[in-house]
């Protein structure tokens, strides 16, 4: 394993306290093409970097506390935007495939009825790296959303089978599968970049708001000249190679002032999405920075951004209270 790094300083040139900046939430309206991927590239190269980090500890006022290392992404688009393109880069960057099943069965596994032995599912197979979805639609009432949100969290999975089951114990360092006994035990490691055309303002469920908040989502257009591009073979993602150490530790001083930083700029807005979305975009920061080393106020305040507004707009077509 290798050494564990200590980040300590705000990038050079860059001042601490948003309050102070003349910079406001959503800016950046208006974003060229050529913005568009650079963003994207950007959140994307993170992601893959983040998957690469076994342990992050931040050192709080009463002493160390991991949390999970991974950046998930969501790239929202209209219909026809490029999105499968975006994820089949990724894919093929990555050497994976593109994965259109979020489903218990599709993450965690199914049960060879033949000799009830489980086939590993995408969150096992896709482990310390990254899984591109492709759209995605849960039914009403199911547990799926159950499954897929815990493992985009705390990335564990446990369940009782309820009928006999033969053995599998399958290991990767800190990381295992296990069925025994009739349970399956899981702790897995990955970074997801979904990609959807779902209008947030049509959807109401508290699953999706949960869903949403561990994200970063991010929504593009691009023009018609580049989307001809695209369709000539342009490419769209390029990919940052990040080498981040194994196991990061994130300073007091320097995890103290990304907490002021978040307070400082999420003043303004409502007091509802603010406190729902705070410790998130505190979290999501720190990948930031465990993946770059460093962590640049401009981009720290357009992920805010990009948060809040994708969290405002939920359910916003059916007149949500403010």
């Amino acid at each position: 394993m290798s050494k564990s790094t200590t980040h300590t300083h705000l990038k050079r040139g860059e001042r601490e306290n948003i309050g102070d900046t003349n910079l406001s939430p959503f800016q950046n309206e208006g974003k060229t093409a050529k913005l568009h991927t650079s963003n994207i590239s950007r959140l994307v190269s993170i992601a893959i970097g983040s998957a690469k980090i076994k342990k992050l500890v931040l050192q709080e006022k009463n002493g160390p506390k991991q949390i999970r290392a991974q950046m998930h992404v969501i790239l929202r688009a209209r219909t026809g935007a490029g999105k499968s393109t975006i994820l089949a880069e990724i894919a093929k960057h990555e050497g994976r495939e593109v994965v259109d099943e979020i489903t218990r069965a599709g993450l965690v596994g199914s049960i060879d009825q033949r000799v009830m032995q489980l086939i590993p599912g995408a969150a096992w197979t896709y482990r310390n790296g990254i899984v591109p979805f492709d759209e995605f639609r849960f039914r009403r009432q199911s547990d799926d959303w159950v499954v897929f949100l815990k493992l985009l969290e705390d990335q564990t999975y446990s369940r009782k089978l309820g009928v006999f089951s033969s053995t599998l114990d399958l290991q990767d360092g800190d990381l295992y599968l296990r069925q025994r006994d009739g349970q399956i035990k899981m702790r897995t490691r990955f970074a997801a970049v979904i990609g959807t055309m779902r209008n947030f303002k049509l959807v109401q469920s508290l699953e999706f708001k949960a869903f949403i908040n561990r994200c970063v989502p991010y929504q593009y257009d691009f023009t018609d000249a580049e989307l001809e591009g695209i369709a000539r073979g342009d490419e769209i993602v390029k990919i940052k190679e990040y080498k981040p150490d194994e196991e990061i530790e994130i300073k007091k001083s320097a995890y103290f002032k990304i907490v002021r930083f978040v307070r400082n700029y999420m003043r303004v807005g409502r007091e509802a999405t603010r406190k729902e979305n705070f410790l998130r975009a505190v979290g999501d920061l720190c990948r930031v920075r465990a993946v770059e080393g460093d962590l640049s106020l401009r981009f720290a305040k357009q992920i805010i951004d990009w948060k809040v507004r994708a969290y405002d707009e939920i359910g916003a077509y059916y007149g949500r209270k403010k």
